[in-house]
């Protein structure tokens, strides 16, 4: 397990080309404008932009070391609004990846909008080089998901639910191999390769997050560690 305190764009180059089995990954992007009554309670009244410090880092950029990183016939997961969907895709595709299928997550929370309240988030799913098929075949392209809330654990103001992070590195990687997460956030990435027997390798740029991710990292591992030693 490795987690590293840093800009992604600069510590991914400390990453070997082609070491990587798989990339997993939710980055900051762009929000929609939105009045008062129809945004997250932590976007800014009446202007589109980001929740993070600082600018959203450059998507080719970040993407294009993803892609250097990967193996071969490997796969690439990232979350994304529909506000950046059609610049993903076609970055992601300038890069040199090619894109399998879009996955939705189903959530159990709403966010209201003037145009049809939204249960989903977006999962784009692409490859690098040629087609390799996932572990699971019977896995379907949605799936419903409870969200983090402050009572069962909530960390991050964009914290992905365990379950479905779990389902995506058990469908593209195998026991032992390595998984990147270059905007690490909590942490959730790194606690699925615990609870799964992969590596990881995270990047997060705010100290705060970063302190986060690693306690509850550690605690992942060594609750795995807990359980191998029982089996035994």
């Amino acid at each position: 397990m490795r987690l590293i305190q840093g800009d992604c764009l600069e510590e991914m180059k400390t990453i070997e080309s082609g070491s990587v089995d798989m990339v997993l990954t939710d980055p900051p992007y762009e929000m929609t404008k939105r009045g008062k009554a129809h945004r997250p309670d932590y976007m800014t009244l009446n202007k589109a932009g980001n929740f993070f410090e600082g600018k959203v880092p450059d998507t080719s950029a970040w993407m294009g070391e993803c892609y250097r990183v990967l193996k071969p016939d490997a796969h690439f997961y990232t979350f994304v609004n529909t506000r950046n969907l059609q610049s993903f895709l076609v970055t992601a595709e300038k890069v040199g990846f090619k894109l399998h299928n879009v996955l939705t997550m189903i959530k159990d929370t709403k966010m209201p909008t003037q145009w049809y309240l939204k249960y989903t988030e977006l999962i784009l799913f692409f490859r690098k080089g040629k087609a390799v098929p996932i572990n699971d075949g019977t896995s379907r392209d949605y799936e419903f998901v409870e969200m983090p809330t402050l009572r069962n654990g909530k960390a991050h103001k964009t914290q992905k639910p365990l379950s479905i992070i779990e389902k995506l590195i058990t469908n593209s990687s195998n026991e032992g191999d390595t998984v990147l997460d270059p905007f690490a956030g909590s942490g959730t990435a790194g606690v699925a390769c615990a609870n799964l027997n992969r590596d990881f390798i995270g990047i997060e740029l705010d100290a705060d997050y970063y302190k986060i991710a690693d306690k509850r990292i550690e605690d992942a591992v060594k609750a795995y560690t807990q359980k191998d030693w029982a089996v035994v």
